[in-house]
């Protein structure tokens, strides 16, 4: 590559120029084997015991050889903080390789990863990247899915409505939806950011909710709800009925309507076993206990009405 190596030693000789640091950065960021090439050339410089590389169009100067070997040291050390920089922007700007997945095995499914390992609801889909053994990259776009990660192992997952999670050695739950994300945290910390200014921390056993055009909403929950998917369990002590909705769609894949009118009733605290019932049973039951109507509108889709 003569005309790299004729960059390479110019900018060997100008580390300041700006028209030179950005051609090498270009020609890094262009692909890992040229990233490679140029640190290689740049290293061997670096260790070469003889005098400072010389282009040819360079004009020939006398100095004393304590000033040349000052000199030189400078210039390396001024390199070696380039070259980081410089292999530090091609690492963030690589494409990264990302692998997709959806379940269609009609029942729970798991990717053991290098940092811990994740599960799937019927019919959720991810793409991941755990090229990096420290690290996972994730986008959830669709279902329920579960991470659960190793100690000393970073996360970060993209999910619905341009929201960022970041955690370290955590355990959580995202649901991907139309509307949004809501994720729930049984581990560990996340810290949430959005195109908002403003950012959230969830803890063990919060719940954030991300639903565009609504702001960011966070709280406690009384139980295990939103993993009933994961657990199959149903079987609930004083709980809001609000949770028990969430665990029900999760669990039989359904979705509930809640208008304005009826949202007090899901503000009740329910005491209710529905493990082993059928949906059709389990439907009878709430509606029994809530007072109120679950209506069906689709094959999938109930609408909680107080008439």
């Amino acid at each position: 590559m003569p005309a790299i190596d004729e960059l390479i030693i110019r900018f060997i000789q100008s580390p300041h120029d700006p028209a030179l640091q950005e051609a090498i950065a270009a020609f890094v960021a262009e692909s890992p084997e040229q990233a490679l090439y140029v640190e290689n050339k740049l290293a061997a410089w670096l260790t070469a015991s003889g005098a400072p590389v010389v282009a040819t169009t360079a004009v020939k100067t006398t100095a004393s050889p304590a000033f040349l070997s000052v000199r030189k040291w400078v210039a390396a050390a001024v390199l070696i903080a380039l070259v980081a920089v410089l292999m530090l922007c091609f690492r963030q700007t690589a494409p990264r390789k990302m692998f997709a997945h959806v379940n269609n095995t009609g029942r729970l499914d798991s990717l053991r990863l290098p940092g811990g390992y994740i599960i799937l609801n019927k019919n959720a889909a991810i793409s991941f990247d755990s090229s990096d053994k420290q690290s996972v990259y994730a986008v959830v776009s669709k279902g329920d899915v579960f991470f659960d990660l190793n100690a000393h192992t970073s996360c970060t997952v993209l999910v619905p409505g341009d929201y960022r999670l970041e955690t370290t050695a955590a355990a959580f739950h995202v649901h991907a939806s139309a509307k949004g994300a809501k994720v729930f945290v049984t581990r560990g910390e996340i810290g949430i950011s959005g195109n908002r200014p403003d950012t959230m921390m969830l803890t063990a056993s919060m719940q954030g909710t991300l639903e565009h055009p609504k702001a960011p909403a966070r709280k406690k929950l009384a139980s295990q709800a939103p993993l009933a998917w994961k657990t199959r369990q149903l079987s609930f002590r004083n709980v809001p009925a609000a949770e028990i909705l969430d665990a029900v769609c999760s669990f039989y894949d359904i979705r509930i309507t809640v208008p304005p009118s009826a949202e007090s009733r899901c503000e009740k605290k329910l005491t209710i076993n529905l493990n082993k019932k059928t949906e059709k049973e389990t439907i009878a039951l709430l509606q029994q206990c809530l007072s109120a109507h679950l209506v069906k509108d689709t094959a999938a889709t109930y609408y909680l009405t107080l008439k």
